[in-house]
């Protein structure tokens, strides 16, 4: 068992002469630096400095080094208190008595670590083992804390495909197969549709000092959910209250109805406004308009129409928008083909082919399959942009863009900045109105004006809480937008023809030459090319 070295002060009642003992079986040697807080501690101060650094260097201790010619007091065996971090435990280093001093008792030992601060986790056998053994300069763990007992973050289940309108299926040739997307889920009334297991915060344990030890924060969720579903009493099961079409919007679970167009949307039908979502069988021709809360899927083609969804789009043939379609979707949008027509979406954008249309997304652009092309227009998006093909040899004005996150960050900022005055608001109002209960209790007279204040602020403070909610929600939500695209980039797994602008966060270059697998990210304030 490896033995530290230590020390030990010897007086003849005329001189103090520091005795040092090697270390044994690779323990650790005695250092200047714990002699030095040896003596500050017994306020001894007559010896050389250098000649006592010396010395302990030259690890040549058959003789005693002199440290002074004086009388001395026998000092007593002393001990050392140290904490660890957040006062988990306790070390007690020990130092010998000098000539003619007193040996430490249990009882001393408990003392001293009380004197210490210590409340609590003494341990008595460790305190018991040292008087049995009595080893110098090494550290004794004498007390330890109460560990706190660990919660666990909260967790949802969902018993749907959460994941259903991602993306549709590629066929092994490369094609796409927009017939079998599976992206309508569908819920029977009284169906469940998630379960959720509450946080556990967990219990504090006790530091050495008797302080509170907080376990580890966890993750706090709750079910949010739209209409059309039924939570339980408990609040940790949703039911679906009538059949429908069901999707996880960001962390929301939304139930919608189906309405079913048998055939075109055209004179026979009129524009379509519906709560729920829309499937049209047919084609959606030049002129009408589909306006719905849920999805929008149409199995033939979008003319120069106007689609507007609550949540996802899909056109399992295309659209030809003839300078008049335009699509804007809260979710995704997968469409075999896109031309002439203009795109905007909260989500991302899957297809085949999209033709000199504006395009402007948040989320991935993928434009895969057999041909994989972008040509003609503009595509902007904060993510990544992946397309087999772009520009042609025509040399069409085409631009892609990967944008920069200046804009997030900065709505960012401003909601931050609005949650503090609202929260600032709010304490005002709990302030005044802690101080009317504090004058009511004392059954003391509170004037009108009190009285009014207090009554529109009943009104107003649920509202100030609800505003501050969804301010933070959407300041979380853009920060977790700037953090997902930091490495957002162009990639081209085919064909880059000449003439294609490029811009990646405020940075552009004109594709001056054909290139082909490669890709484009941001670097410094130029755009850079790299392999793939």
């Amino acid at each position: 068992m490896a033995l530290n070295g230590y020390f030990q002060l010897e007086s003849d009642g005329k001189s103090v002469r520091l005795h040092v003992f090697p270390p044994a079986d690779g323990g650790q040697p005695v250092t200047t630096e714990e002699v030095l807080r040896y003596l500050e501690l017994i306020s001894f101060e007559n010896f050389e400095l250098v000649d006592l650094d010396n010395y302990i260097k030259a690890q040549e201790y058959v003789n005693p080094l002199l440290l002074a010619d004086v009388e001395m007091i026998p000092e007593a065996e002393r001990c050392v208190v140290s904490f660890t971090e957040k006062a988990e435990r306790a070390l007690v280093r020990f130092y010998p008595p000098s000539t003619g001093g007193n040996l430490l008792t249990l009882d001393d030992i408990v003392s001293d670590l009380q004197f210490a601060g210590i409340k609590h986790g003494i341990r008595k056998k460790a305190i018991q083992h040292f008087l049995d053994n009595r080893e110098y300069c090494r550290d004794y763990i004498m007390a330890k804390a109460t560990a706190p007992i660990e919660g666990h973050d909260a967790s949802i289940e969902y018993f749907f495909d959460i994941n259903a309108t991602a993306k549709p299926k590629q066929n092994e040739d490369g094609s796409v197969d927009f017939h079998q997307l599976g992206n309508i889920e569908l819920a029977e009334e009284g169906m469940k549709l998630a379960t959720l297991t509450p946080a556990d915060k967990g219990r504090p344990g006790i530091s050495v000092l008797g302080t509170p030890l907080p376990p580890k924060k966890v993750k706090v969720l709750r079910l949010r959910y739209g209409r059309n579903i039924r939570m339980s009493d408990d609040k940790c099961n949703l039911y679906a209250e009538v059949p429908g079409h069901v999707t996880l919007v960001e962390d929301m679970v939304m139930l919608s109805d189906v309405y079913r167009v048998p055939a075109n949307v055209d004179a026979s039908t009129g524009d379509i406004k519906f709560n729920g979502t829309v499937e049209v069988t047919g084609n959606v021709n030049t002129g009408y308009a589909i306006d719905a809360t849920g999805d929008i899927v149409v199995n033939g083609v979008v003319e120069g129409a106007v689609l507007n969804s609550g949540g996802n789009i899909v056109l399992k043939r295309g659209m030809q928008g003839m300078e008049r379609g335009e699509l804007r979707a809260a979710g995704n949008i997968t469409a075999k083909f896109l031309e002439n027509c203009k795109v905007k979406c909260e989500g991302g954008l899957m297809a085949d082919a999209v033709l000199h249309s504006e395009v402007e997304c948040k989320e991935a652009i993928e434009i895969k399959g057999k041909k994989g092309l972008i040509n003609g227009g503009f595509m902007r998006t904060y993510a990544t942009i992946t397309a087999t093909s772009i520009g042609s040899t025509m040399g069409t004005s085409t631009t892609v863009e990967v944008m920069s996150e200046r804009e997030l960050a900065l709505r960012r900022n401003d909601l931050k900045e609005k949650v503090e005055e609202k929260e600032s608001e709010l304490k005002k109002i709990e302030a005044v109105a802690e101080t009317v209960k504090q004058l009511l209790a004392q059954k003391k007279e509170i004037t009108p004006e009190q009285h009014e204040y207090i009554r529109q602020a009943t009104k107003v403070k649920p509202l100030i809480k609800k505003e501050i909610h969804e301010m933070k929600y959407e300041a979380d939500s853009l920060q977790e937008m700037i953090d997902k695209n930091r490495g957002s980039c162009i990639k081209v797994n085919g064909e880059l023809f000449s003439g294609v602008k490029i811009i990646v966060k405020d940075a552009m270059r004109i594709q001056q030459e054909h290139l082909s697998h490669c890709r484009f990210v941001r670097d410094g304030a130029d755009v850079k090319m790299e392999g793939l």
